[in-house]
């Protein structure tokens, strides 16, 4: 458990001290979409017992501190220093190391035991990470594009 205790004030004392680049209400509506899709994802994934947190078919309140304490940091962070202005090889470059990183602390969670895998690999992980990145940041976009339409 020290491993998520450690992970939750990191992520989040990382979030909170960070030079915020973008509106309050950018990292709000980006914050409820991510967790809108991470609970997609995971009602689809829990159907075919692909993968979970802490132990199978129970939700616990350490479950709840990863959704709530770890997913909305995580978030805050990719948008806020997501290169916007920069070429598209740099956008490239940035999910793909967000993807990486993603993936391996995906792995120590595995090794800690806070997560676990069925019928899922990680593999899976890093083809699914640039694909939900992408998708984070073109909501961000339409969210712009929202408010720039109003």
């Amino acid at each position: 458990m020290w491993f998520l205790y450690a992970s939750i004030v990191l992520f989040n004392l990382t979030a909170f001290l960070m030079k915020k680049k973008l509106r309050p209400i950018e990292y709000y509506a980006s914050i409820f979409w991510g967790l809108f899709n991470a609970e997609l994802a995971d009602r689809f994934t829990d159907k075919y017992n692909m993968y979970g947190f802490f132990e199978p078919y129970f939700i616990e309140a350490k479950t709840l501190l990863i959704i709530l304490d770890i997913y909305p940091a995580a978030i805050m962070l990719i948008i806020n220093w997501y290169p916007f202005n920069r070429p598209l090889i740099n956008k490239f470059y940035y999910i793909l190391c967000w993807s990486a990183f993603s993936t391996l602390y995906e792995w120590l969670c595995l090794k800690m035991g806070f997560l676990y895998h069925k019928n899922w690999n990680m593999w899976f992980s890093a083809v699914s990470y640039p694909i939900l990145y992408g998708v984070l940041l073109s909501n961000l976009k339409f969210i712009r594009w929202l408010e720039k339409n109003k």
